[in-house]
């Protein structure tokens, strides 16, 4: 698999030429491509090999392929042709390497923490390792699908009004981008911290995975979720700090929080075993993100408005009305692991469905800024 690196980095390339020109399809559905080519390649090649898992590699290499032919009309529509170019002394090239240095260790302190509680979950008892995996999987879900496509999205934005001087207008859309980021992870918070159990029983309770591992499973969950806010919004921020070419302020800060993730799983990994590794990582990114908050706040001033502080005020209302319908859901027909599948599956997506309609009733009420404007997205799709 590794000639993919190949063609991933260039597929990177062009996810961020197509972002910069504010064209976010093509680079959004090109990992949905590796994973198709992954599943037809163990589907129909496997009988192709002698050692079956290899399929799965050439699925790999056939997704990085067609991952960087599907950038390819897009770049063309926008009149742009790459070509190989070795001349390294472009200025453009230095200029990338110094930025690029610092940005690399702190875009990756989250999954470097992840990394070390995996050695340390090692030196726990057997399956630790395997708890916090599942575990930060489901964590990666909200992440991927809403936090790194805002931050994503949000990046170009920075860099123009960066770029024409207008922190004014900056400040509004970080603004507006954290609001946006919270209205969707603190409802999935809750969520994951209420039905933590039945979302692990569903989802991987079958074979050797028993009913022990899935309840030991859910407390990794449990404590990795009360960071995912903070897993979220710090993509929003280093955003703003690369918008501004300053990817130094984010390493350092990264360097912090990746020492308070070590000193607090040691502390934590023995009273609490493989939740406290969990609950070290969501404490180290909650230091992250306060630092570059606070450093930001000094670079452009306040961006956090009143307007901000209401509307977090009506999510936190909102998802306290969906906590309520779950919890009285779970009152009236309590969970039990021994339901076979079909009924574990009904149960939760009855209290899903159910605190979902409690979310966006209760946010309608409260004339939440996010679900009015969600509302008036759907009304102009709908009329248009």
């Amino acid at each position: 698999m590794f000639p993919y690196i190949f063609f991933i980095a260039l597929v990177a390339l062009c996810m961020g030429i197509l972002n910069s020109l504010r064209h976010f399809a093509a680079p959004a559905l090109s990992p949905i491509i590796l994973n198709i080519c992954m599943i037809l390649a163990v589907l129909l090649l496997v009988d192709f090999f002698p050692e079956p898992i290899t399929a799965l590699a050439v699925g790999v290499m056939i997704g990085g392929v067609l991952q960087l032919a599907m950038q390819w009309p897009f770049l063309a529509k926008f009149g742009l042709k790459l070509k190989p170019d070795f001349n390294f002394r472009h200025p453009g090239l230095k200029k990338i390497g110094i930025l690029m240095l610092p940005a690399v260790f702190g875009a990756s302190v989250y999954q470097i923490n992840i990394f070390i509680s995996t050695i340390l979950a090692s030196l726990l008892p057997s399956g630790s390792v395997s708890y916090l995996y599942y575990a930060d999987r489901i964590v990666e879900l909200p992440l991927g699908v809403f936090a790194i496509a805002i931050g994503t999205a949000t990046l170009p934005s920075f860099s123009e009004q960066v770029a024409k001087g207008d922190f004014h207008e900056l400040k509004g859309t970080i603004n507006f981008s954290l609001r946006l980021i919270l209205f969707v992870t603190i409802p999935a918070t809750v969520a994951l911290i209420v039905l933590r159990v039945p979302i692990i029983s569903v989802l991987f309770q079958r074979g050797a995975f028993d009913i022990q591992s899935a309840l030991l499973t859910a407390q990794a969950l449990l404590c990795y979720a009360l960071g995912l806010w903070a897993f979220s919004v710090i993509r929003v921020i280093v955003s703003a700090f690369y918008s501004l070419q300053d990817s130094k302020t984010p390493m350092k800060a990264g360097i912090v929080a990746f020492i308070v993730n070590v000193i607090c799983s040691i502390i934590l990994m023995h009273p609490l075993k493989h939740s406290g590794l969990a609950l070290a990582t969501s404490i180290a990114t909650t230091v992250n993100v306060i630092m570059l908050t606070v450093v930001l706040k000094r670079r452009i001033g306040v961006f956090l408005d009143q307007a901000f502080y209401k509307s977090v005020f009506n999510i936190f209302v909102s998802s306290f009305a969906m906590c309520v319908v779950i919890i009285l859901i779970g009152t009236l027909l309590p969970w039990s692991d021994e339901w076979p599948f079909n009924e574990r599956l009904l149960y939760l997506m009855i209290c899903v469905f159910a605190g979902m309609a409690a979310f966006f009733i209760t946010a309608c009420l409260t004339k939440c800024s996010e679900m009015t404007m969600i509302i008036d997205v759907v009304k102009r799709r709908i009329t248009g």
